[in-house]
């Protein structure tokens, strides 16, 4: 009786995975093989060998 409810988990696993697979890949993409950038990291719209300008403020140290 385990043996079956196993056996049929695992089926079920592998039809949702390649019905996922077929109909949640969007326009002909696929997820492994997506190259998008995490949602942390952004593009500069400055060229790299031109650099950024970044504006520091001194602080005075208290004696």
């Amino acid at each position: 009786m385990l043996f079956r409810f196993i056996l049929y988990s695992v089926v079920a696993w592998f039809v949702f995975r390649w019905l996922d697979g077929f109909f949640g890949s969007g326009k002909g993409g696929s997820r492994k093989g997506n190259t998008a950038r995490p949602r942390g990291e952004k593009k500069s719209r400055v060229r790299k060998d031109v650099g950024e300008y970044i504006d520091y403020e001194e602080v005075k140290k208290d004696k």
